[in-house]
C-alpha cells in the first residue's frame, strides 16, 4: 500500500512532470503490464512479438537509447490524469514487427503497438533523432511503419525504414540452402511536397530539378560545402538550406 502511495503521490504533483519525464513508479507499471490504466492488450504488451527461424537485423538501431514518445490519443494514468507523452524511458525500434520496444527493466522488453504511436524520438551522444508513423504525415499511403523526418519545410525529406525478407531455402534432398528467414533492414528516401510522397532517389541532379526555384543558390551552397549527397547529414543540410531560404 505505501508503495502504490508513493507512486500516485510522485505523479500526482503536477500534469507537466507526467508529461514530461516518466516517474520511476511508472517505469515499475511499465514493466508489470501495468503502466497505463489499460488492459494489457493495450499500449504495453506483455512482451514483443517472438519470430521464431527468424535472423537478421530487425532494428534501425539495434542499441538502446533514452528517447520520448507521442501516442494518438491521450491515455489515463495513475492519479486519474491523462497523457499522451511518455518520456526518460530506453526505446528501440523494430522495423519487423513494427514495435516500439521499451527496455522496462534489466532483461524485461515490453512494446508499444505501432497503431498507438504518433511520433518518438531519441537521442544518441547528445544527438536527436525524430521518427514518425508514416500514416499521420501521409494519410492516404501504402506505406507503412515509421519515418525518420531529416528536414522538415517546403520539402519533407523522409527515409522511410522497411524489412527486405529473404524465405528459406532449405532443400533436405541434397542438404543445401537456408533454413531461417533472413531479414535485413532496407531504407528509401521520399520527398513530401502538398502532402504528397514521393520516392527520391538522392544526388546532385536530383536535387538540383527538385528545387530548381532555387537552383542557383542550392547548387552553389553544395559546391561550397563539397556535399557529396551520399550521406543521411549531406542531405538533410541541403534540404534544411533549401527549406530556410
Amino acid at each position: 500500500m505505501k508503495y502504490f502511495l508513493s507512486i500516485l503521490a510522485a505523479l500526482t504533483c503536477s500534469v507537466g512532470a507526467v508529461k514530461a519525464q516518466l516517474s520511476e513508479g511508472t517505469k515499475v507499471g511499465v514493466a508489470t503490464g501495468k503502466g497505463l490504466n489499460t488492459d494489457r492488450s493495450g499500449v504495453f504488451w506483455s512482451s514483443p512479438t517472438e519470430s521464431s527461424n527468424v535472423i537478421g537485423d530487425f532494428y534501425i538501431d539495434s542499441l538502446w537509447h533514452e528517447g520520448s514518445v507521442k501516442l494518438n490519443a491521450p491515455m489515463t494514468q495513475f492519479g486519474g490524469m491523462e497523457s499522451d507523452s511518455l518520456a526518460g524511458i530506453t526505446i528501440r525500434y523494430n522495423v519487423l514487427n513494427d514495435e516500439l520496444e521499451v527496455l522496462a527493466k534489466k532483461n524485461d522488453v515490453r512494446v508499444i503497438k505501432s497503431s498507438y504511436i504518433k511520433s518518438f524520438e531519441t537521442k544518441n551522444r547528445g544527438t536527436s533523432q525524430r521518427f514518425v508513423s508514416i500514416k499521420s504525415l501521409t494519410p492516404g499511403t501504402d506505406l507503412k511503419g515509421v519515418c525518420e523526418v531529416l528536414s522538415s519545410g517546403k520539402l519533407t525529406l523522409i527515409k522511410h525504414y522497411k524489412p527486405k525478407i529473404t524465405k528459406p531455402n532449405y532443400n533436405p534432398g541434397f542438404g543445401t540452402g537456408q533454413k531461417n528467414t533472413i531479414v535485413r533492414l532496407d531504407s528509401d528516401y521520399y520527398v513530401i511536397s502538398n502532402s504528397k510522397p514521393e520516392k527520391f532517389n538522392a544526388g546532385k541532379k536530383a536535387v538540383l530539378a527538385l528545387m530548381a526555384d532555387k537552383e542557383k543558390e542550392v547548387e552553389a551552397y553544395i559546391k561550397e560545402n563539397k556535399a557529396t549527397l551520399k550521406s543521411d547529414l549531406d542531405l538533410k543540410n541541403v534540404f534544411d538550406f533549401y527549406n530556410k531560404k
